[in-house]
């Protein structure tokens, strides 16, 4: 009657987590918390042996099939009656090949977040938007941007400017086409930024959670922010209050606003797949009630029903920001997938983070990243 868990932890997942006692109460069931960490941590947790042991795990779309020996399909143990209130798009999204492997915790998209007692307006183009910054930043009290300066976080801004621009990162035969005005644009982008000042030099050892904070405390004027902060925004202590507002990303030199994206998902192990408990689990975390928590905190529900009621419930404002969101959706940005795409994010961003603070040329950075990318795929095909 125990179910051990490994879960991603943070200010935008915490508070589902709170209602793990509840489903101890209802089902006599105890969860025992394996692990609990960021993403890069939980990462790293899940590829190791301990990880076998567990009977349910927070993953993402993007690093299921990295996993995939770890995880177990659900085909056989959900029913189409347990599937049907799911986004379609979203439980194909959480397939590899033709089967299921997780169940879509919400939707992990960007959109810009800015200060409305600093910006009047946001400008329609990327290039637009870095002449407002030149003109509103007040370092060190409050820059104009900020951005994860690393890991993930880094290299999905990246991806997301550099397919603004024209430029594929990851076109169908995986061969990146990024040594082109785009990739270049791309690139030249992040190292103004930094190079400019316009963002804190800090930011090359800030993860998700540290923007957050910054744009947050009022010490950044503009951010590109996940659902699940939105709450923390909202909340009665945060100096932001009633001071932001949010639009979709401006557009690239392409002429299109993209945004990289995917879904949070709960999985099971294949030893959990065992485990009638750690089923019920897997019901509970991912039911309307839970769904509806995530939701209240900003993140976008997976279910047409719970969608159906913030929608209904919203004032003018929330409505507005759900459009926003729902309008984002529809220029999402997804990466391949490929078991060694982790070690694509892992690899890169430390050669974007050389090109944006000047320790490799914009041209070598791009070179470079083309050829990690190559051997990476030729290992997934030699594996």
């Amino acid at each position: 009657m125990t179910v051990r868990v490994a879960l991603i932890s943070g200010p935008m997942y915490d508070a589902l987590y709170a209602r793990l006692p509840e489903f101890t109460r209802l089902t006599g069931i105890a969860v025992e918390l394996a692990f609990q960490g960021d993403h890069p941590a939980l990462n790293e947790f899940l590829a190791t042996e301990a990880a076998a042991a567990c009977d349910l795990v927070s993953t993402h779309t993007k690093y299921a099939p990295s996993q995939q020996a770890l995880l177990a399909p659900l085909d056989e143990l959900l029913t189409p009656a347990d599937l049907a209130d799911f986004t379609p798009a979203l439980l194909k999204l959480a397939s590899i090949g033709e089967r299921l492997y997780s169940l879509p915790r919400n939707v992990d998209v960007r959109l810009l977040h800015y200060r409305t007692d600093l910006v009047t307006h946001t400008p329609a183009t990327w290039d637009e938007l870095l002449d407002l910054m030149r003109r509103i930043n007040r370092p060190p009290t409050c820059y104009a941007f900020v951005f994860p300066g690393m890991e993930s976080g880094l290299f999905g801004t990246f991806y997301e400017l550099v397919e603004m621009a024209g430029a594929e990162l990851f076109p169908p035969d995986l061969t990146p086409q990024i040594e082109n005005a785009g990739g270049r644009w791309a690139l030249q982008f992040l190292r103004t930024c930094y190079t400019e000042g316009l963002v804190s030099p800090e930011i090359v050892g800030w993860h998700y959670d540290k923007v957050h904070d910054a744009f947050r405390a009022g010490r950044a004027a503009l951010v590109g922010d996940w659902p699940g902060y939105y709450a923390d925004y909202c909340a009665a202590d945060s100096p932001v209050r009633n001071r932001f507002a949010l639009a979709r990303y401006p557009v690239g030199p392409s002429g299109k606003s993209l945004v990289y994206g995917g879904s949070h998902t709960f999985a099971l192990t294949r030893c959990g797949a065992e485990n009638a408990d750690a089923l019920a689990l897997l019901r509970f975390l991912t039911a309307p009630e839970q769904q509806l928590v995530e939701a209240r905190q900003g993140a976008v529900p997976v279910r047409a029903s719970v969608m159906q009621i913030v929608q209904q419930g919203a004032a003018p404002t929330e409505q507005q920001r759900w459009q926003t969101l729902a309008d984002a959706i529809t220029s999402v940005v997804i990466p391949p997938k490929f078991s060694r795409y982790p070690l694509v994010e892992e690899v890169l961003w430390k050669t974007v983070q050389a090109a944006m603070i000047g320790a490799l040329s914009i041209d070598d950075a791009l070179h470079k990243m083309t050829i990690q990318i190559a051997d990476i795929v030729a290992g997934e095909h030699a594996g």
